[in-house]
């Protein structure tokens, strides 16, 4: 089992990020209540481990946005991801274990029984679209990175790396 865990952190941690978007929660008075950034990765060279990674990165300057922020993150349901994308086999959802003041981050991964399409743009609007007409979350048109672009993971998603882990292998 040790092996296995190793191969798949070194697949979580060789991610390679293929766009972002920015997304808001617009209150009853049309004001926006939380605003943030959702950053969409996939393995960068792996043909045995697919998935989707969405890492949601919310301003939360107060504890009430803090509250919206985890009450959207929990709306999104492995049932509703799969509804939008029928090929998911299954999810993790998983709240970061350290997110810098402020913020709130977390993570969910969209796993795949079959490889992954080249162009996962496909899978990437999917979401979006639930986010918008499930979620109700007022969505940005994806951005996409190209190889040269693509930032590294930030240091409150390396810390997460471990729980992902347990996640994808079962012992949340």
């Amino acid at each position: 089992m040790e092996s296995k865990n190793n191969k798949i952190l070194e697949i979580i941690k060789k991610e390679k990020f293929l766009s972002f978007f920015d997304l808001k929660k617009i209150g009853e008075d049309g004001e926006s209540i939380l605003d943030g950034l959702c950053k969409v990765a996939c393995p960068a060279n792996n043909d045995t481990f697919n998935y989707i990674s969405l890492t949601f990165i919310f301003d939360t300057p107060s504890e009430s946005a803090s509250l919206n922020a985890k009450r959207i993150m929990a709306k999104i349901t492995s049932e509703e991801i799969k509804q939008a994308i029928p090929s998911a086999y299954t999810t993790t959802s998983i709240p970061a274990t350290q997110s810098p003041e402020g913020s709130y981050i977390h993570q969910i991964d969209v796993i795949f029984k079959t490889p992954l399409p080249e162009d996962k743009k496909e899978f990437v609007n999917k979401l979006v679209y639930l986010l918008r007409n499930t979620i109700l979350l007022n969505v940005e048109a994806p951005q996409w990175w190209d190889e040269d672009s693509a930032p590294e993971a930030t240091e409150a998603e390396k810390l997460n790396w471990s729980a992902r882990l347990m996640a994808f292998i079962g012992l949340e």
